[in-house]
């Protein structure tokens, strides 16, 4: 077991062993070595994690950043192309997911048609849907923006979040990931499908994620903070912060041969600006889930709202998306199930409910409400079932 230091930006790989002398590569460490990344650092790429290591940080500043964005600032990577109308000419890796305008100050609205684009931001990429299943109708690649004069000079700064990195972190069994920032993602920060079991997240920020589209045909995105899939068992987020998350912030979910989630637990987090949920709960209750001490706000709000003619589109539309918590696909109780939901502040969900369930009756008995406090002001006030 060895500690290794990394800064991908050092001109020379060293041997990693002192701060002094980073590597400036991955895939090198293995079970129980502890992996840190140098603080003030952003790297636009994701992270395929080893089963049994630690990742975190090292020096002074702020977290180290895994970004999926491309930067688009310089004028010359915009013509224009009608009134208002710009073309990038700087064609990005992938579909576009979403635009960060001034480091989050504002967000550009995707528009399903150019036809459509007709405010400042509004933006345009024939490849959206690319990722689907199905590619039907994709048209030449172009990539267009209204704006008032050239984006770049119209915007300090312009990020636009690609698809090309699915995942921020791919998580493996066995791993710590601490003090960390996932950033300008299109489609999730910490996730994967091939671990699950025995992962903690502290201390990380994930921030602007998600976008991408899920079906071009009935007009959904998608993406969220920490997805575990199909397997999550020992699973800890603590003392995290989420901001401008397109779906949910936290959620463990599944296809057909998705496991019951056991010993999952969600404390000391703070969560705001997210479209779906701060915690989806999906396909099963958890055995022993714990949602305890944590801070809520402006469930609904956010980019994932932008362009959008409420409700927001989704699977479940008309009804309302944008909750606290959103509990759904749960079609029966599980054995042994119990998700306590304790001593969190539930701020505004203007758009939802501070608790949301579309859920089995025995699946919802296994939840227990225990010294919650609700500040906010919420479109469906009744669904706060008990507490």
């Amino acid at each position: 077991m060895a500690v290794y230091y990394v800064d991908f930006n050092a001109p020379v790989c060293g041997d990693g062993l002192t701060p002094e002398n980073p590597r400036n590569d991955l895939g090198f460490e293995k079970k129980g070595d502890t992996v840190l990344f140098k603080r003030g650092s952003i790297y636009r790429f994701g992270i395929e994690s080893v089963s049994g290591a630690t990742y975190g940080a090292y020096g002074e500043g702020e977290k180290p950043a895994f970004c999926g964005s491309v930067n688009l600032s310089q004028p010359e990577m915009w013509e224009n192309v009608g009134e208002n109308i710009w073309r990038c000419t700087a064609l990005t890796d992938s579909e576009a997911c979403n635009f960060i305008f001034n480091k989050g100050e504002s967000f550009g609205a995707l528009r399903w048609c150019k036809e459509d684009l007709a405010e400042q931001g509004d933006w345009f990429d024939t490849r959206i849907g690319s990722g689907d299943v199905e590619k039907k109708n994709i048209l030449p690649e172009e990539l267009l923006m209204y704006s008032i004069g050239n984006p770049a000079e119209f915007y300090q700064d312009i990020e636009c979040a690609q698809r090309v990195h699915r995942y921020l972190f791919t998580i493996a069994d066995d791993i710590v990931i601490e003090d960390l920032a996932f950033i300008n993602g299109g489609v999730h920060g910490v996730s994967g499908r091939v671990g699950g079991y025995n992962v903690t997240v502290r201390r990380c920020s994930f921030r602007n994620i998600g976008g991408a589209i899920f079906n071009r045909e009935q007009r959904i995105r998608f993406g969220n903070g920490v997805e575990i899939w199909d397997r999550a068992k020992d699973i800890l987020v603590e003392d995290c912060d989420f901001n401008q998350i397109y779906d949910s912030c936290v959620t463990h979910q599944g296809g057909d041969e998705c496991e019951i989630p056991e010993n999952v637990v969600f404390r000391n987090n703070r969560f705001s600006n997210y479209g779906m949920a701060a915690y989806e709960c999906r396909e099963h209750t958890p055995a022993n889930g714990k949602f305890i001490n944590n801070v809520c706000k402006n469930a609904g709000c956010g980019f994932s709202m932008l362009g959008e003619n409420l409700p927001r589109m989704s699977e479940i539309w008309p009804q309302p998306m944008g909750h606290h918590l959103f509990m759904w696909r749960v079609y029966d109780g599980s054995p042994n199930g119990y998700l306590i939901v304790a001593e969190n502040e539930f701020g505004d969900a203007p758009n939802g409910a501070a608790i949301y369930s579309i859920m089995d009756p025995a699946a919802d008995a296994q939840v227990e409400l225990i010294d919650n406090k609700y500040t906010g002001t919420y479109l469906i006030p009744d669904k706060i079932i008990r507490n």
